[in-house]
C-alpha cells in the first residue's frame, strides 16, 4: 500500500485524551494553513483515498455518506445575489457592526431569503429580483409577524438597511421597505423585573465570597447589561485622585469609567458610575475567597472572560439554583426600579444606564410616581362620610 506524504500529515490530543489526524498544507501566498480533519483509519485504503482528497483539495465522502447538494447558483440582480455578493461583501455599515450584529444580521436575511414567495408560488424569495414590491414586503411581514412581531419587525428593519444600500448602489431606484410601517409592540412588560424577597433569596443560596453572589451585585450595583458585567473588571476602576473634585464630593471613593458595549461602533455611551460601597464589599469578598477575576471581575473556571451569551447561561443555571424566576436583565430592570422609587430623576436614570431618550427612563420614574400618588391617594376615598384610611391604631 502506498505511503502518504508526511510532510502533510499532523497529529495531535484533544484535551480528553482522543488522538486527532489532520492534513495541513501552508497555502500558496500565504502565511496561512489548510487544515483539513482526517477520520478513516491510518493504513486502510479508506485513509488514503481521504488523505489523496485533501491533497486535491476536493470533498472526500465516506462509503454511509451521501453527498451535499450543490449550493444553489446565485442570480446576477437577485435578492440573494444582492445580499451575499454585494451587501456583505461591500455595504460598510454592515462591516462596521460587531461580530454578534453581523451575525445576527446573516441569519435574518438568509432566512428572508429562504423564504416562499407565496403559498401557490413555492420559489424562493432570495432567487427572484433584489427588486421586492411593497405589497409583497407587507406579506412578508405580516407572515412573520404570526410567529413574533418583533422578529417581524427586526426583518422590516434589516430589508430596509439592505436597500438603502442597494439604493445608494444604484441598484434599485427606491427603498420600498422604508415606505411599510413597523408593526406595533404588544406590550408585555419584557424580562422579569426582580423583587426584593427574590434577590434576598437568590442571596441566601449565593452567599457573600461566592462567585454567583458577586455576579449579583454587579448587575444590580453597577446597572449594566451582560454585554458590559462581561467585560467590567480593574482596568476600567478609577481611583478617588484621578477624579474631579466635584465628582469626589459626590462619592469619595472609587469610580467605573467605560464605554457600553451596545451600539459601541455606531453610537457609543461612555459611562463614569461611583462603585458603591455594597458593591465594594462584595468585591472584596469575593478576592479573600479566591473568586475574583484577574482582570475581569468574574472569569471562567478556566481563568478566562466570559462571553456574553457565557456568562447569560451561567448566571441562569445560578437563578435555577436558587429558585428564582428572573434572569440578568431582569436585575438592570430591578436597579431602575429601586432609583426611581428613591426619587431618581429621568436624567440621573439616563447617566447611570446610558439611556439616550428621557422616554426609557420615565418608564421608571413615571410607574414610581404612579405608586406615591396611590400611597398618598388611597386614603381619600371614602363611602357615607368615613374616610378610607388606613387604622394604624391596631
Amino acid at each position: 500500500m502506498p505511503e502518504i506524504d508526511q510532510r502533510y500529515y499532523y497529529e495531535d490530543t484533544d484535551r480528553h485524551g482522543n488522538l486527532r489526524r489532520y492534513f495541513r498544507k501552508r497555502i500558496t501566498g500565504s502565511t496561512k494553513y489548510r487544515k483539513v480533519r482526517l477520520r478513516e483509519q491510518p493504513g486502510t485504503a479508506e485513509f488514503l483515498e481521504e488523505f489523496a482528497a485533501a491533497m486535491a483539495g476536493r470533498p472526500y465522502l465516506r462509503k454511509d455518506e451521501t453527498p451535499r447538494p450543490a449550493p444553489p447558483k446565485v442570480v446576477e440582480r437577485s435578492l440573494r445575489w444582492l445580499i451575499e455578493k454585494r451587501y456583505f461583501r461591500e455595504s460598510l455599515e454592515f462591516r462596521g457592526y460587531d461580530e454578534e450584529t453581523q451575525k445576527v444580521r446573516r441569519r435574518i436575511l438568509n432566512a428572508i431569503c429562504n423564504e416562499p414567495w407565496s403559498e401557490t408560488d413555492r420559489r424562493e424569495i432570495g432567487d427572484l429580483p433584489c427588486d421586492i414590491p411593497e405589497d409583497k414586503i407587507k406579506v412578508l411581514v405580516k407572515r412573520k409577524a404570526a410567529t413574533s412581531i418583533d422578529s417581524a419587525n427586526a426583518w422590516l428593519k434589516a430589508l430596509r438597511k439592505l436597500s438603502e444600500f442597494a439604493v445608494d448602489e444604484k441598484l434599485i431606484p427606491v427603498n420600498r421597505a422604508a415606505q411599510v410601517d413597523l408593526l406595533p409592540r404588544i406590550e408585555t412588560g419584557g424580562w422579569h423585573t426582580w423583587t426584593l424577597e427574590e434577590i434576598a433569596q437568590y442571596q441566601e443560596r449565593h452567599p457573600v465570597g461566592t462567585k454567583g453572589r458577586l455576579a449579583l451585585a454587579l448587575f444590580l450595583f453597577s446597572g449594566q447589561r451582560l454585554s458590559d458585567v462581561a467585560r467590567l473588571g480593574k482596568q476600567f476602576i478609577r481611583r478617588p485622585e484621578h477624579m474631579a473634585p466635584a465628582m469626589r464630593q459626590i462619592h469619595p471613593g472609587r469610580w467605573l469609567a467605560f464605554r457600553q458595549f451596545k451600539n459601541r461602533k455606531r453610537a457609543p455611551v461612555d459611562l463614569v458610575i461611583p462603585m458603591l460601597a455594597d458593591l465594594e464589599a462584595e468585591l472584596a469578598a469575593a478576592k479573600a475567597a479566591g473568586a475574583l477575576g484577574a482582570m475581569a471581575f468574574l472569569e471562567t473556571e478556566h481563568g478566562k472572560p466570559y462571553s456574553t451569551k457565557g456568562l447569560g447561561n451561567w448566571f441562569e443555571r445560578r437563578c435555577i439554583e436558587a429558585g428564582v424566576p428572573g434572569r440578568a436583565h431582569g436585575l438592570r430592570k430591578a436597579g431602575a426600579t429601586l432609583a426611581a422609587e428613591n426619587g431618581a430623576t429621568p436624567h440621573q436614570l439616563m447617566a447611570i444606564f446610558g439611556w439616550k431618550t428621557l422616554a426609557q427612563a420615565e418608564l421608571y420614574t413615571e410607574k414610581a410616581r404612579r405608586q406615591l400618588l396611590a400611597g398618598g391617594g388611597m386614603g381619600l376615598i371614602s363611602v357615607g362620610g368615613q374616610s378610607g384610611r388606613s387604622n394604624t391604631s391596631g
